[in-house]
């Protein structure tokens, strides 16, 4: 049986949209995610997940995981929400039709949150940072805490260093350097990063990645686990932030 020339001709592009369309839709890609604590590594549940400007948006589950599917092929941008968190913004490539997979860490901020849950979180984290809050406690030196950096808005360990008496900040234009003292310039104080003594640090490290700073200005101040090879011009200590899903 043949048919008129004219369905025939009407019928031919429309098989051919029906087939460009089904191989549309198989490209789509799918991500799979899981948002956590960049400190802590617990998961985050009921974070909003959006898929590029225009794309899916979800939620994470009790697990903190969550799946996007239909995404468009290519670099996505995915923003991530959570309220105590600060955004993450996180560029993911997609291949036509692969599963992506991924851990997405936010980062801790405490805004909005009830001060009991912040404190709560403050005592889990305490182990790594007993002696830094022991000797906080005791008051011998000046220190300053992630949540003091977090609301006088520092942007970096220099930023912060200036603000404590007796630590003063040169800088070589020349060199693009930066260096801390105490007193004079000759006697440049020991640096310890998570109780271990460096001989150079870097003062323009971002102040989100630090959980606390010490400073004793000389030997009257310095504790014995931080006399060191030269305590007698000072010592600062940084406590960095462990982030293991970072």
């Amino acid at each position: 049986m043949s048919f008129p020339a004219r369905f025939q001709a009407t019928t031919l592009p429309l098989a051919l949209a029906l087939s460009l369309a089904t191989s549309a839709a198989s490209a789509q890609g799918t991500i799979r995610g899981k948002v956590v604590d960049s400190e802590m590594g617990s998961a985050l549940a009921g974070a909003t997940v959006r898929i590029g400007k225009n794309g899916p948006v979800v939620r994470t589950d009790s697990g903190g995981r969550f799946t996007a599917q239909n995404v468009t092929p290519g670099v996505q941008e995915i923003d991530i929400r959570q309220i105590g968190f600060e955004e993450g913004v996180f560029d993911i490539r997609v291949s036509d039709g692969a599963v992506v997979e991924g851990v997405f860490p936010l980062e801790f901020n405490g805004f909005d949150l009830p001060a009991v849950v912040v404190e709560a979180r403050a005592e889990a984290l305490a182990p790594r940072y007993s002696d830094f809050e022991r000797r906080r406690n005791l008051k011998l030196g000046s220190f300053l805490r992630w949540d003091e950096l977090k609301k006088r808005g520092y942007m970096s360990i220099g930023d912060a260093l200036r603000t404590l008496p007796g630590v003063h900040m040169q800088c070589d234009q020349q060199r693009f350097e930066c260096f801390a003292y105490i007193r004079t310039p000759q006697c440049q104080p020991t640096w310890y990063v998570d109780g271990q003594e460096v001989h150079s640090f870097h003062e323009d490290t971002p102040i989100r990645d630090v959980y606390g700073i010490e400073v004793y200005r000389g030997p009257g101040e310095v504790p014995a686990e931080f006399g060191g090879s030269n305590g007698a011009c000072g010592v600062i200590v940084v406590w960095t932030k462990s982030k293991p899903y970072r």
